[in-house]
């Protein structure tokens, strides 16, 4: 489900992620997991060298093996460096692809593994991504399963977000559990920039390019944009609010903002922006 809800077409492309994503795909697990009873028994001997696993297999291991294995165990990271463990949790966080943690996370709050997802909070986080990536996060989580949302977001101690409209609707994006992981969005010269206005869409200003919000259920219901430039500036985006009126919007006001971020960027992209480029 989550692979259909999270890489689904028009939503978050797996081709259209970094090659960091698949880094971990290079990466070579101990063998000896697959004899794991020959693995008990030198184990057990006290003969048996650290296992070396990627954090996909290491995030899937059984409580029991969890048990078996404890400390002797190294993690494979992004590029496949080796990094002991102690006490079952790597000694600092370590850097991964969103899909990555997304996807472990994922399978351990279906499973109620209580202890799996805390590892991944306290001791991984996420890759920084750029503002093109970011802005495909800005994706509804399987919005027809309210259950669902509400256990990710309980679990990841995150607010979710209910809708203003004639239904009491909730949602929660894809963006919200990339900034629990401690996500950052950068440009290519520095801090990104996101504006949004009348228009149920976001435009990263550097790229030109705009993503339309999520559709939800019920009457009359939107995505907040404030909501929306909020868990951008979470992720360490600049963000306008461009207004309400109904000219205001990226297709009319877009010389507004691209103007004063040209000049940013000649002023070695700062991160205080300057109010006097906007006049």
């Amino acid at each position: 489900m989550y692979l259909k809800t999270l890489f689904a077409a028009g939503a978050i492309s797996l081709f259209s992620l970094p090659t960091s994503a698949f880094a971990q795909a290079a990466c070579q697990d101990d063998e000896r997991l697959y004899s794991f009873a020959d693995y008990i028994e030198e184990r057990q001997a006290g003969t048996s060298e650290p296992l070396q696993l990627t954090v996909a297999t290491f995030l899937n291991l059984t409580p029991r093996a969890r048990e078996v294995i404890g400390d002797n165990l190294r993690l494979l990271d992004s590029e496949c460096r080796p990094m002991q463990v102690s006490q079952g949790e790597p000694p600092f966080r370590i850097e991964m692809p969103f899909s990555t943690l997304y996807m472990g996370f994922y399978d351990a709050v279906l499973r109620g593994d209580e202890r799996t997802q805390q590892i991944l909070l306290n001791s991984f986080r996420a890759e920084p991504v750029d503002p093109m990536e970011f802005i495909s996060y800005f994706t509804v989580i399987d919005s027809g399963n309210e259950e669902l949302m509400e256990r990710l977001a309980r679990s990841a101690g995150i607010n979710i977000h209910t809708a203003s409209c004639n239904d009491e609707t909730k949602y929660l994006h894809f963006a919200d559990l990339y900034v629990r992981f401690g996500g950052n969005v950068y440009g290519e010269h520095g801090k990104a920039w996101f504006v949004s206005g009348k228009q149920p869409e976001v435009t990263s200003v550097g790229d030109n390019f705009t993503q339309r919000f999520s559709s939800l259920t019920g009457r009359n219901c939107r995505v907040s944009k404030n909501t929306v430039l909020s868990t951008a500036e979470a992720a360490g985006a600049i963000t306008f609010n461009i207004g309400n009126s109904i000219t205001d919007h990226w297709q009319y006001k877009s010389s507004a903002y691209t103007e004063p971020y040209q000049k940013w960027l000649e002023q070695g992209a700062p991160d205080a922006v300057p109010a006097s480029l906007f006049d």
